[in-house]
């Protein structure tokens, strides 16, 4: 809980996204030059303002798993210091004593007024919460607790043990405020509103796959459907770059269903024809998620029977040398090596897609067997060569696509 004063007598706190205490137009930060054992000691008792903190826990919070021969010594030259370093925030005439001793412990002086940008987080979170206020006011203190998340806790310190802890649960707290406010601003009607909410979190959480797809809709309701579009391309990529997986059912959904909404009558067949151009001019193979990979499939599987054409389709496989999945870092290193490859290595009008975290499918057109196992032979050599210790290896199949019979 935060005292509240007059204004200018108070202490603000900053602790989201960087470190700063301020009073009366002064300032100090955690990019001016002090010890980082100073900053560790203001911070750990401003995260636990009201709390005394014994000798013991604040030297294992400031020093851990370090020994000294005397850490109480330690720790009061520690605080001195500290004490100097905040006389800077003070105006000559109104010396101020920030730290308190008694008792064996130490503590924030609790007779100061302090805003601090975490507990002012959890207050408004915890009041946007009450589902008996009017939503005008729950979306106001939404909005402020959201405004308060500028980044991780303490990101400087992002190493220490105790804020670890504390950076996950202040991360977490911004992502329920996010949650909780995207169907409050639906509910009335203001997606405009959801698009920038959304915009802004991804930042913040670029892997929760329901903001996405609040964002999604958002550019649907508000006529931004292209933007959509490739934003769903964008997600579909880095979501399988990076843990190797396809986006759910759901997002899929959200997908087609924006598509379907999409084209209104049109008696033009040139803007058509335009909307129907690839966007920008991408070197190499095309690349696309499995469900449209299965979409050209089936539409080349027709064609074949009719045409005669030889189309081939190959499978590529990334295993350790012991023929095994290989770890996730490497994996997840190898994997975009091999996109980066394979799409490099192939022509405009082959398709490739991700199959399985560890997997490449391949689509071949007007290829023969004899060429294609030509075009896998290149790949596997030119990725050997971007590996430094040879520690993957890279299988291929490489088989004829079935026609379908239309009969």
């Amino acid at each position: 809980m935060f005292m509240v004063n007059n204004q200018n007598d108070t202490v603000k706190v900053k602790m989201l996204g960087g470190f700063s205490i301020s009073f009366k137009d002064r300032e100090l930060t955690d990019d001016q030059g002090r010890t980082k054992k100073v900053w560790t000691l203001i911070e750990y008792l401003l995260a636990n303002y009201g709390t005394s903190v014994s000798q013991e826990r604040l030297i294992e919070a400031v020093w851990p798993g370090e020994e000294y021969d005397n850490p109480l010594n330690a720790l009061k030259n520690l605080v001195y210091r500290t004490r100097t370093a905040l006389k800077e925030i003070c105006p000559p005439d109104l010396p101020l004593d920030f730290i308190l001793f008694e008792r064996n412990t130490y503590a924030w002086n609790p007779k100061l007024s302090c805003e601090i940008d975490i507990e002012q987080m959890e207050s408004l979170h915890k009041s946007a919460s009450d589902k008996s206020r009017n939503i005008e006011e729950r979306i106001a203190d939404y909005e402020k607790a959201i405004t308060l998340y500028s980044g991780e806790f303490l990101p400087k310190s992002s190493y220490l043990d105790w804020v670890i802890g504390k950076s996950a649960y202040y991360a977490s707290l911004y992502l329920d405020c996010v949650q909780d406010l995207i169907p409050l601003y639906n509910q009335v009607n203001d997606y405009e509103k959801t698009v920038l909410l959304c915009e802004a979190a991804i930042v913040h959480c670029p892997y929760e796959e329901n903001i996405h797809q609040a964002l999604l809709v958002s550019y649907g309701k508000t006529r931004q459907k292209k933007k959509a579009i490739a934003h769903y391309q964008h997600i579909s990529e880095v979501f399988y770059d990076e843990f190797g997986i396809q986006l759910s059912d759901e997002t899929t959904k959200i997908y087609k269903d924006i598509i379907k909404e999409m084209h209104n009558v049109e008696l033009d067949l040139a803007v058509i024809l335009e909307d129907l151009k690839e966007a920008g001019e991408k070197p190499g193979a095309f690349f696309c998620d499995y469900n449209i990979f299965k979409q050209i499939y089936q539409l080349q599987a027709r064609s074949v029977r009719r045409t005669g054409l030889s189309i081939h389709v190959a499978l590529l496989t990334l295993t350790d040398r012991h023929g095994n999945i290989p770890s996730t870092s490497s994996l997840k290193m190898g994997m975009k090596r091999l996109k980066d490859c394979v799409v490099g290595s192939l022509r405009k009008g082959d398709v490739v897609s991700p199959y399985s975290a560890a997997q490449l499918v391949i689509m071949l057109p007007l290829t023969t067997y004899e060429d294609g196992n030509m075009v896998l032979n290149r790949i596997a050599k030119k990725f050997d060569g971007l590996q430094q210790n040879m520690m993957l290896r890279l299988h291929s199949r490489l088989s004829a696509l079935a026609p379908i019979d239309l009969i």
